[in-house]
């Protein structure tokens, strides 16, 4: 089994050694408001039904909101489902709005100008019964490497995350009325495969002309320090393009599903296609996606190897075309990873299981990162 001693990785170790990088977004981004609204909705509509189909798509800017795509679930969860109150509720959990200081983040959740246009009603007949079957193409890829100290993701992506939500928590402890809701992460690590040390992180901080620059700096030190303990501190840089006030929506549209490296493993893993925030769970792609991982997860532990499952539907099948399996780089078997065969893998079976593992907890999920822990952060307001 490789070691998961976390050393750090000297210029003369032996092994080899190469470098990996990865992204994250605070919640306050564009991008992942529309991917946490999204999934408000699909939260929604699932838990009243369990076979309601959600492909929502959204857009944000300036203090707009656009709402589009397709609903059908029964009349009862239609009728209470309150699409503009799930946006709202998204934006003041990113930290929009009045902030413990005084100070206004805008857009305020309550200022939204919020526009619909979807294809919403019950099913026709007969289409409920259809939904155990893929209604599209899509190509799923999961991975699980041996690292339990980053859950078994790529070293860079775990720590990118780690900062985000670090800089989230100082936020709301002390970042009132300097810190705005918005933010990116750029984690630089050196790995071998089984231990890893972080070089370098870039922090973009959304912020006002009044910002106290050196509380900035020092909330940023402070949420590298606690992301990388027990390591060598990296070089950090600060705000690289200088002021950063036009911050969420006013700085830049946003839309559902443009963040599919930073929702995935990183750029170090290959990714299969679709988006996940805003559709249910008895869409391929998405319950594709979280079964890969869960494969992945399965065959690394059982080899004792890094794992990357891909899983390939087409329109129309109950379960998976085909299954392909990698451990440490090399194709294997399903059955030599202690992995079933792709008929054995029916999507209806898989989306009702995953439907409850992650009810209650979707948006989390949109903000913080499919494949951890969903996180209840503390809301700045």
């Amino acid at each position: 089994m490789r070691s998961t001693i976390e050393t750090p990785i000297a210029p003369g170790d032996t092994d080899p050694a190469w470098t990996e990088s990865a992204e994250f977004v605070l919640p306050g981004h564009p991008d992942k408001l529309c991917d946490a609204a999204a999934d408000a909705i699909v939260e929604h509509v699932m838990r009243g039904d369990a076979l309601g189909q959600c492909g929502v798509e959204i857009a944000c800017v300036f203090d707009r909101v656009f709402v589009t795509g397709r609903i059908a679930a029964h009349r009862s969860v239609l009728d209470a489902l309150d699409i503009a109150a799930l946006v709202r509720r998204s934006y003041a959990e990113a930290g929009y709005g009045e902030d413990a200081a005084g100070h206004l983040w805008g857009p305020h959740p309550e200022s939204l100008r919020i526009d619909t246009a979807l294809c919403f009603g019950e099913f026709e007949p007969g289409e409920r019964e259809q939904r155990h079957l893929c209604d599209d193409q899509a190509i799923c890829v999961g991975y699980a490497n041996t690292m339990a100290a980053t859950h078994q993701l790529p070293p860079a992506h775990w720590l990118a995350n780690r900062i985000g939500r670090e800089l989230f928590r100082l936020r709301a402890q002390r970042g009132a009325g300097q810190i705005g809701p918005d933010g990116k992460v750029l984690a630089q690590v050196r790995t071998d495969g089984r231990k890893w040390q972080p070089q370098r992180v870039s922090i973009s901080l959304n912020h006002h002309v009044g910002s106290d620059w050196l509380a900035l700096r020092r909330i940023a030190e402070e949420a590298v320090a606690r992301a990388c303990a027990g390591k060598e501190m990296p070089e950090i840089a600060l705000n690289g393009a200088g002021m950063f006030v036009a911050g969420g929506p006013n700085g830049d549209n946003g839309t559902t599903g443009k963040k599919l490296v930073i929702d995935a493993y990183g750029p170090t893993v290959p990714i299969g296609g679709g988006a996940w925030s805003g559709k249910d769970f008895n869409k391929v792609d998405r319950a594709g996606g979280v079964l890969a991982r869960k494969l992945a997860l399965r065959a690394a532990k059982q080899a004792r190897r890094d794992a990357r499952v891909e899983l390939r539907y087409e329109p129309g099948g109950a379960h998976p075309a085909a299954i392909s399996v990698w451990l440490d780089g090399r194709a294997v078997r399903a059955e030599e990873a202690g992995l079933p065969n792709a008929q054995a893998l029916r999507t209806a079976m898989v989306s009702r299981r995953l439907i409850g593992e992650v009810q209650g907890a979707l948006a989390d999920r949109a903000r913080w990162g499919h494949f951890t822990a969903p996180l209840r952060a503390p809301c700045v307001r």
